[in-house]
């Protein structure tokens, strides 16, 4: 294998990595929708803005910058994929800080019912035998 399939393998991997990592916080996050409301749809939510990351920076640099970005220097147009790609890791890590760090108010207890309706007061008559 030459260095150059090496490092290519190894982009690759990386890749599918960033991009693996976001879609499985979202869903452990979603596993918490129902203990976390809110804050685990925000953080949920911010993993899947996060995905697409990585995949424009493969995309943008893999299929031929040359070609859309014709008049511009190759480490312009470089930059400027990455400043797209770097909006979606931004605005995925604000939606997971929020859903992380915003105060909810925690879940009520749950109650179990009464098996019966206790009485607010007993009648002289009620009473047991000797009072």
């Amino acid at each position: 294998m030459t260095d150059y399939r090496t490092v290519g393998l190894v982009h690759l991997f990386i890749a599918a990595v960033s991009v693996l990592t976001p879609l499985i916080g979202a869903v452990v996050a979603g596993t918490f929708v129902r203990r976390r409301g809110r804050n685990a749809r925000l953080a949920m939510i911010g993993c899947l803005v996060t995905a697409p990351g990585p995949i424009v920076l493969v995309l943008g640099t893999g299929l031929g910058l040359d070609t859309v970005f014709a008049g511009v220097e190759p480490l312009v147009a470089l930059s400027v994929v990455s400043a797209v790609a770097t909006l979606f890791h931004l605005v995925g890590f604000v939606l997971i800080l929020v859903g992380a760090l915003s105060v909810a108010a925690p879940p009520a207890p749950h109650r179990a019912p009464y098996p019966y309706a206790a009485p607010f007061h007993v009648h002289p008559t009620d009473a047991p035998p000797g009072h």
